[in-house]
C-alpha cells in the first residue's frame, strides 16, 4: 500500500496532467483558422529581446514581399503570408501544368510591451525581420550593496 503523502502527489500529477490537456485543446489551431486550407505552415521564428527592443526573425521561403501581412498590437504580433504558383509549358504533343498554393501563419506573444506604430520590417532572402522598439525600454542601475 503507498504511502498518503505519495497518493497524494499522484493526485496532484494527474490533475496538472488535466489541467495542460485542457489548456492546450482550447488553443485553436492554424488549419481551425483558416479552414478551406489544408496546408497552412507554421514559420521558424526567432524572437530576441535587447534593452529597446523585440527583434523577430521568420523564414518565409518562396514568399514574395507583397504576399506578406503582419499584423501587431502591444503584446503579440501576427504574421500571414500566402505563395501561388502556376506555370505552364506547352511543346508539340506535350503540356505541363503545375499549381503551387500554401499559407504561413504565426501568432507569437511578446515578452514585453512594444509601439506596433514604431515598428519596422524588412525582408530578403526568404528571412523576413521585424523590430519593434519597447514602449518603456529598460535601462540597468548598478546598486551597491552596504
Amino acid at each position: 500500500m503507498m504511502p498518503a503523502v505519495w497518493e497524494e502527489i499522484r493526485r496532484l500529477e494527474d490533475r496538472m496532467n488535466q489541467l495542460f490537456r485542457e489548456l492546450w485543446s482550447s488553443f485553436p489551431r492554424a488549419e481551425e483558422r483558416f479552414p478551406t486550407i489544408a496546408g497552412v505552415r507554421s514559420p521558424f521564428c526567432d524572437v530576441q529581446e535587447t534593452d529597446k527592443e523585440i527583434i523577430i526573425t521568420a523564414e518565409l521561403p518562396g514568399v514574395s514581399k507583397e504576399d506578406i501581412k503582419i499584423n501587431a498590437t502591444e503584446h503579440e504580433v501576427e504574421i500571414e503570408a500566402e505563395v501561388k504558383r502556376e506555370e505552364e509549358e506547352k511543346k508539340e504533343g506535350y503540356l505541363r501544368s503545375e499549381r503551387q498554393y500554401s499559407k504561413f501563419y504565426r501568432c507569437l506573444a511578446l515578452p514585453a510591451e512594444v509601439d506596433p506604430g514604431k515598428a519596422k520590417a524588412t525582408y530578403k532572402n526568404g528571412v523576413l525581420e521585424l523590430r519593434l522598439p519597447k514602449v518603456h525600454a529598460e535601462k540597468k542601475t548598478s546598486i551597491k550593496v552596504e
